[in-house]
């Protein structure tokens, strides 16, 4: 698809989990991202439409877009253990969706929607959810950026949310998001591959599990866009085996909240 801008509006209406008015942002339509982690895979961002991402933090409304993640702290901001610099990234995205920047394919008609959704994907790397839970926004709209794309990542905490746990598309573009061992066990028993975020106490890597070959701990062999083994069970027949842990990680003050939730868990 030809566009002069480097990112469209996907998505613009209700968040699947609450209801309020969220949108979803593809970036890197024609320079691809310079993620040293991802490399340069399609980035999509999942946003609240009314208020900018550092203050829907602030203010707890962040839960349409992430959920009840865990890594979202205290609902104010306070004990965030995600990795994500809402302040860099995410809010340039936002910044500038406001200035009118992106092509807004959602102004056409559903039909050319999907149909432009498959040519934005089509022999790309897709990563979904640079920031935000994808469960957040209708899984069509996944299913068709993903269609003809080459591979994509992706990673839901709603596994265990009864309106997500049995859906079928969400199982194959997905892995499960889990914070513990237990919760990995949980996830993979009813379907789900899993991605597991290992704190500094607990069990470094399960016997199911392969090391995130992008992470430190690994030595960074290679990007996501080079693995893309987090594919969810896939898109074949066949439905892919096998999951994924990696070290907490992130900033200076990430790192101490990963610290002190870790101490508090294990007291």
């Amino acid at each position: 698809m030809a566009s002069k801008s480097n990112g469209a509006i996907l998505y613009r209406g209700p968040s699947m989990l609450d209801g309020a008015p969220i949108v979803v942002i593809a970036v890197g339509l024609n320079t691809k991202s310079k993620n040293s982690k991802t490399g340069g895979m399609l980035q999509t961002y999942i946003l609240r439409d009314d208020i900018g991402p550092t203050a829907a933090i602030r203010q707890g409304k962040d839960a349409s877009i992430c959920g009840d993640c865990i890594h979202r702290g205290d609902g104010t901001g306070k004990g965030r253990t995600c990795y994500v610099n809402v302040g860099q990234g995410v809010l340039v995205v936002y910044k500038a969706y406001k200035r009118g920047v992106y092509d807004d394919l959602t102004r056409l008609f559903t039909g050319d929607l999907f149909h432009y959704m498959r040519a934005i994907g089509r022999g790309r790397l897709v990563r979904l959810g640079a920031y935000g839970d994808p469960a957040a926004v209708p899984c069509v709209i996944w299913d068709a950026l993903t269609s003809e794309s080459v591979g994509y990542t992706g990673y839901t905490h709603q596994w265990r949310n009864p309106r997500f746990a049995n859906l079928t598309i969400l199982k194959r573009l997905c892995m499960a998001s889990a914070d513990t061992p237990e919760e990995a066990q949980l996830a993979q028993e009813n379907g789900w591959r899993t991605f597991r975020v290992a704190m500094p106490s607990h069990t470094p890597r399960m016997a199911n599990e392969s090391i995130c070959p992008a992470s430190a701990e690994a030595g960074r062999k290679l990007t996501c866009a080079t693995c893309v083994a987090c594919g969810g069970l896939g898109r074949g027949d066949t439905p892919r085996r096998g999951s994924i842990v990696i070290q907490a990680h992130g900033g200076t003050a990430v790192m101490a909240n990963v610290r002190k939730r870790d101490q508090l868990e294990a007291a």
